[in-house]
């Protein structure tokens, strides 16, 4: 007897069925914000069926018009070792080749997520980048290069040559939110964002620091720097704090430092500094 197999998107009637899954998480976010998920036009997610029980969920995000990246993959452990989760995500990732606005579909992934990384390899999303979300703890311990405060960049003019630089290689990762880089393209950089960025540049101006503020559950002073030498630069940090007090001040609330580290980065510094997550990988292909 064949199974019946169903894959829709998810309506807030879902939520019991949701519920009831059996997926081993503990206080998923999912069920907190289910409503957001639903009723938002950015996000999309979809249940897989079997036999109207719902046995796996998945979804997208789209970010700066043309970026989908999945994610909230659930599964009923019940269910796992039958191939939903990849027929499902296959689904998914066929649908965003049918909206001419999505340019890229990417996931962002835990790098001892094993069973995440398995179904991106079937659905053929291949691996980009890692990164380490890394927020200060100790600043007492972070080991770095001295130096003065850089030059803010204040003119969206200015701002825009710097971004010019890298904003049509696609090599370039840019965190655009938190847990959310994305290869660097014009689509990312508008200006109301661009002007509530703060930039620095170091004295030899071949070298620029961008913080914003940015919130997943806590909120942060996000920084973005796209080179491995962010402890050996001279003021590199002293320009961080300045950029940090200066955003407290903005939004008149406690803001933790936060940015990615690469693999190379991420072995300058001591770990008693930074609370650093298991390595998040960046997939995706152009569509």
């Amino acid at each position: 007897m064949i199974d019946t197999i169903q894959i829709r998107p998810l309506t807030m009637n879902d939520l019991d069925l949701y519920k009831q899954m059996q997926t081993g998480i503990e206080n998923d976010y999912i069920i907190r914000i289910f409503d957001r998920l639903i009723n938002h036009k950015e996000h999309q997610v979809f249940g897989l069926f079997v036999e109207n029980e719902l046995v796996s969920i998945a979804g997208y995000t789209v970010f700066a018009g043309h970026y989908a990246m999945l994610g909230r993959l659930r599964s009923d452990l019940r269910y796992t070792g039958k191939g939903y989760a990849t027929q499902l995500i296959q689904f998914i990732i066929e649908q965003l080749k049918k909206m001419p606005e999505i340019k890229w579909i990417g996931a962002n992934t835990q790098r001892h997520n094993f069973s995440a990384l398995r179904v991106l390899e079937k659905v053929q999303l291949p691996p980009i980048k890692a990164l380490h979300a890394s927020t200060l703890v100790n600043s007492d311990g972070l080991d770095h290069t001295p130096g003065p405060i850089w030059t803010p960049v204040e003119s969206l003019e200015e701002k825009r040559k710097w971004i010019s630089q890298f904003e049509n290689d696609s090599n370039v990762i840019f965190p655009y939110q938190a847990y959310y880089p994305f290869p660097a393209t014009p689509e990312l950089f508008n200006d109301d964002e661009v002007s509530n960025w703060l930039f620095y540049k170091n004295p030899d101006e071949d070298r620029l620091i961008i913080v914003y503020h940015d919130q997943k559950k806590y909120n942060y002073a996000h920084v973005v720097y796209l080179w491995d030498d962010l402890f050996n630069q001279p003021g590199a940090w002293e320009t961080i704090y300045e950029a940090h007090k200066t955003l407290q001040q903005q939004h008149d609330e406690e803001l933790k430092i936060r940015t990615d580290l690469t693999d190379e980065s991420r072995k300058l510094i001591n770990d008693d500094a930074f609370e650093i997550q298991d390595p998040w990988v960046l997939h995706g292909v152009w569509v």
